[in-house]
């Protein structure tokens, strides 16, 4: 399928509209070159009569701010008028949700670009076995924002790296030329900075040498992330944990260098106080986000036969944790007999 938009605004699909997803279509508005439509369920009523009241520290103050336009379910692809992206924010919990399910019906076969604003590592591969002849674009972000009944506050930059995942069935050459228009829309407002990489592996290994250690260790002990490390979290499990993870991702060819835990440490200061998302989500009572943070590097350290006993006790017990949140919300009936829970 080849369609001109050259000289039209991409039509781009936002699935996941709280902070990030927010976040993520204001800067694709504001850049002149989208036209977004985002996908909202529990603040869909809310945001339709009364529009975002948005607190940014890159936009500014945005009151009554809506995208082009505002749906409550995923739509249907209309083949005259195909999305160029569909965006997903939402949160990948398997225990919860079917991302590729999710999307599909969005989907055109061969055109449209899925991207990826979420976190975990090899979160990818999923979508392109659902999606074999489409470009995979992922991006690890680091913006700050938190939404609640329509109202935003985004606090901390919009920076991230992004890059395709490489699909065998797709030409390289066009996969780097959608990566790069992207970030050229999404860079269009000036005001936020999407860097183009060659190998965005390598930066969800980063990104995860924090949110695989922190996220489910405040999560399970319900302390912020300078409360643990004073408490004596820091020396007996933190930096252990980084040091393993780190260990890891050099096992699967991504070297981190020798002082990445104290650079990684050093990222979230004492005085910050920072609650990571897993925390929030054991605050509200949602299920978190503990497969495709943790699980899935560990399932890396198995096939490469990584020793990782700190990070094995805190999968365990995320997921006793998770189970927790999943039965309170119904999702899962406490067993009548006790199971045997291996580690992955």
């Amino acid at each position: 399928m080849s369609h001109d938009t050259s000289s039209v605004k991409r039509r781009v699909l936002v699935v996941g509209s709280g902070g990030v997803g927010t976040m993520v279509s204001v800067a694709l508005e504001r850049s002149g070159q989208a036209s977004v439509t985002s996908v909202l369920r529990s603040n869909y009523e809310q945001v339709v009569k009364h529009g975002f009241e948005i607190e940014s520290i890159d936009h500014g103050k945005l009151s009554s701010w809506r995208p082009s336009a505002i749906v409550n379910a995923v739509p249907l692809a209309d083949p005259n008028v195909p999305f160029d992206y569909v965006i997903v924010t939402m949160k990948n919990i398997p225990e919860v949700n079917n991302i590729p399910e999710i999307i599909a019906p969005a989907i055109t076969p061969g055109y449209t670009t899925i991207v990826l604003f979420q976190n975990g590592l090899y979160i990818e591969p999923p979508i392109i076995a659902a999606f074999p002849s489409n470009v995979v674009l992922s991006a690890p972000s680091y913006i700050g924002a938190h939404e609640h009944n329509g109202h935003v506050v985004h606090d901390d930059h919009d920076v991230f790296h992004i890059g395709a995942f490489h699909n065998p069935s797709v030409d390289a050459e066009f996969e780097r030329a959608k990566l790069e228009e992207f970030a050229t829309v999404y860079n269009g407002s000036k005001v936020v900075q999407a860097n183009v990489v060659d190998d965005i592996v390598f930066y969800r290994w980063r990104k995860l040498l924090w949110n695989g250690i922190f996220n489910p260790m405040c999560a399970i002990t319900q302390l912020d992330s300078a409360a643990i490390r004073l408490f004596g979290g820091e020396h007996s499990l933190i930096r252990p944990g980084m040091a393993e993870m780190a260990a890891i991702a050099k096992a699967d060819g991504y070297d981190l260098g020798p002082g990445i835990v104290d650079e990684i440490i050093d990222v979230t200061p004492l005085e910050l106080c920072f609650r990571p998302s897993m925390l929030v989500d054991v605050d509200k009572g949602n299920p978190m986000e503990v497969e495709v943070i943790l699980g899935n590097a560990l399932r890396v350290a198995r096939d490469k036969g990584v020793h990782t006993p700190v990070l094995d006790n805190t999968y365990r017990f995320a997921k006793l944790t998770q189970a927790r949140l999943l039965a309170a919300r119904g999702l899962i009936v406490q067993p009548k007999e006790m199971p045997k829970i291996d580690l992955i």
